[in-house]
């Protein structure tokens, strides 16, 4: 028993450890994709409204740099962290990057993942409950994709030192392509906006 208590103890430590510095890609519950209730579950339930993404635009114009603004708006929340994935939404190339995510401070991390180069914004570091909202940039694609999906998983914690009582919120936003046929000189990519 006490070893069986013990190992559990380390799982759960190595399991903090491990998403107190960001979460693994492809959590965002978007296009089939697992969420953060794969290790954090057990919570209540919370309105998706707590969970809020600023800044995107009804219709996005081809290249223009959007700033996006992700918000927790819990009470309750000791600790809080987030993932947010852009792609195409519909067509035959759904589910695929749109665009270029980027990280506006030290405290939003975006990382691509190897095997389908889809990019995933997320907070470098577990959050405490005075600060649960974080920036970055989102460049549009340089050509119309059609809409494109934004899926944002959310994780409003009780920094109990467990995967278990954590509040999980998922919600998407779409935007579409302005009609204009507006067409950019492209984005290369996020450059120095980090401070």
């Amino acid at each position: 028993m006490a070893t069986s208590l013990l190992l559990t103890a380390s799982l759960v430590t190595a399991a903090r450890a491990a998403y107190d510095a960001r979460p693994p890609v492809a959590h965002t519950g978007g296009f089939g994709e697992p969420s953060c209730r794969e290790c954090h579950f057990d919570g209540p339930t919370r309105p998706p409204e707590m969970l809020s993404l600023g800044g995107v635009p009804e219709r996005y114009q081809p290249g223009a740099v959007y700033e996006l603004h992700v918000w927790i708006r819990d009470t309750t929340a000791r600790v809080g962290g987030f993932q947010l994935a852009a792609r195409v939404a519909e067509g035959p190339h759904a589910g695929t990057q749109a665009g270029t995510l980027c990280a506006r401070d030290a405290r939003v991390d975006v990382v691509a993942d190897t095997a389908t180069g889809v990019q995933y914004a997320s907070h470098a570091g577990a959050a405490r409950a005075d600060s649960l909202q974080w920036q970055l940039q989102w460049h549009a694609p340089t050509e119309d994709v059609g809409p494109v999906a934004f899926h944002v998983a959310a994780n409003s914690a009780n920094d109990d030192d467990s995967m278990l009582g954590d509040v999980i919120i998922l919600r998407s936003w779409t935007t579409r392509s302005q009609e204009s046929g507006v067409r950019s000189q492209g984005v290369s990519g996020c450059g120095s906006e980090k401070e």
